[in-house]
């Protein structure tokens, strides 16, 4: 039942729903990409140092 709920859920969303924005308000996703290259399904990008322990939403910040 979860696992339906999580993909409707995601299937019903958009990806900036998804995306940050840096201090211009430019989304990271689609720039990360073209700079780390595509996810495998078992990667995820993330920013060093994590945003929740004070890391910045920059680009340069970002690691796969």
């Amino acid at each position: 039942m979860l696992d339906s709920e999580i993909t409707s859920f995601l299937a019903s969303s958009s990806q900036e729903g998804f995306d940050l924005v840096d201090d211009n308000n430019n989304y990271l996703f689609d720039r990360t990409v073209k700079k780390l290259g595509a996810l495998a399904d078992n990667e995820m990008f993330g920013l060093e140092p994590a945003y929740i322990l004070g890391g910045e939403i920059k680009k340069f910040s970002l690691f796969k």
